[in-house]
């Protein structure tokens, strides 16, 4: 559903818009791992909550608590970044909030949740690792007691679900540990945004110097296909497709001098990943081609930019998407595996071991949040519609979601990169309820 801030503007434009006074009442959250806290305005809490993917904390008392259940807005005066300000904190993306170890709260801490072990933990295909045990070594770095991976699933649209920012978290973990170590990154993408690609494209040259990164793909199209020949192995599930890297502007296929760039980076990437970067070429434009020949006793791979090999790969009418079948027979695929149990034995590991279940939660964690603002957005434009005198509270929401889910709302639903114009409209409707109370 596009929602357009067009709508929003437009809607307060000459409304008549009256005070709203917060309830000074008890409050009561509950929040998504599980804990909960209740208390009053002016509390003192401890408050641990994750902005743009990285856990944060801070100490103060809570002003105020805007909103409707479940997308409450907690405003938090206290410390920030060395000076004293007010915060506001979407409800959904607090992990904990308790009273102040000081004793001068009035809140009352909730009970955590249970954390996730290893052993709770299952592959695709529904089998549990064993837990292991970390340590720290001697050179600083934590140390787990059996060789496993950093796996991450990474689905969805490039730059809106399937991003940089999750890719970047899971090899900030993996760094704890040193250096060697396998990232896996389990690939279901359509593609999407080529901005996104260009991050993630610096972000991976950089990890290949000191991790072994592998694609797992079930569905690799267009930037998921950019990103996939960047890893050091790519992995093919049985129904697993990549390429179709068609770039377009508007809804105009690149020409000229923006296709001969898109080639050039396409064929870079091809190379850092150690692969021809003839076939790559062919998943920009239909006008490259490829065949190849292979040795019969050696299995050694010739590949040509023409139609001269025995077996084709890409003619001059279509643009390529490898199946697992010919992307394993050139080259480009060094396996297939349809369950973890099956990756394992491809990566040489005695038994699928997730070192942690970071990835899984980092991929949660964002999943989570574009849900909520795919739900919460639609519902946000009505309230507005329905209820003016709120129109403040509401369009600070808004606000909080450009902090919690960039890309859903400029990418996907159309509203403007610079939420500016919403913050004008707020400060317009305090100077007229200023201006009605006097």
């Amino acid at each position: 559903m596009q929602i357009r801030i067009a709508t929003i503007l437009a809607l307060l434009i000459g409304l008549l818009v009256g005070g709203h006074t917060a309830s000074a009442d008890q409050y009561e959250l509950a929040f998504s791992n599980g804990s909960s806290w209740r208390g009053d305005d002016g509390a003192l809490v401890d408050v641990v909550f994750n902005e743009q993917g990285i856990e944060q904390s801070m100490t103060g008392v809570i002003k105020k608590i805007d909103g409707k259940p479940g997308f409450q807005i907690v405003f938090i005066r206290g410390q920030i970044a060395g000076r004293e300000a007010t915060k506001g904190i979407f409800a959904p993306d607090i992990v904990s909030m308790k009273a102040s170890g000081d004793g001068n709260a009035s809140a009352s801490a909730g009970t955590p949740a249970a954390k996730t072990t290893d052993a709770d933990r299952s592959g695709s295909d529904g089998k549990t690792s064993k837990p292991a045990i970390t340590t720290t070594g001697e050179d600083g770095f934590l140390k787990s007691s059996k060789p496993g991976v950093f796996f991450m699933p990474w689905e969805g649209p490039v730059g809106i679900e399937a991003r940089h920012d999750e890719i970047k978290a899971i090899i900030e973990e993996a760094d704890k540990y040193g250096p060697g170590q396998i990232i896996v990154l389990q690939i279901n993408s359509p593609g999407g945004l080529v901005i996104e690609g260009d991050k993630i494209h610096e972000t991976l040259k950089d990890v290949k110097q000191r991790h072994r990164v592998v694609a797992w793909i079930k569905e690799a199209i267009s930037a998921a296909a950019f990103t996939s020949l960047h890893c050091d192995e790519i992995y093919f599930m049985q129904v697993g497709a990549m390429g179709s890297a068609v770039m377009y502007a508007g809804q105009t296929a690149i020409s000229g001098a923006e296709l001969d760039a898109w080639l050039e980076k396409f064929s870079e990437v091809a190379e850092i990943g150690g692969r021809d970067p003839i076939i790559a070429r062919c998943m920009v434009t239909r006008t490259a081609m490829a065949s190849y020949d292979k040795d019969s006793e050696t299995g050694k791979v010739t590949i040509y930019p023409d139609m001269q090999g025995e077996f084709d790969i890409s003619d001059d009418k279509n643009v390529l998407t490898l199946n697992v079948d010919n992307a394993i027979d050139c080259g480009y695929a060094d396996g297939v595996a349809n369950t973890t149990d099956e990756l394992a034995v491809l990566l040489d590991l005695p038994e699928w071991h997730e070192v942690n279940d970071s990835g899984r939660k980092i991929h949660e964690r964002w999943q989570r949040n574009v849900k909520q603002c795919r739900e919460r957005i639609p519902r946000l434009n009505a309230e507005l519609q329905r209820n003016p005198e709120k129109a403040i509270t509401l369009l600070k929401e808004l606000l909080g979601w450009y902090n919690r889910c960039y890309p859903v709302l400029v990418y996907e639903m159309g509203l403007p990169p610079d939420p500016d114009p919403i913050r004008r409209q707020i400060e317009e409707l305090r100077r007229q309820r200023a201006r009605q109370r006097n």
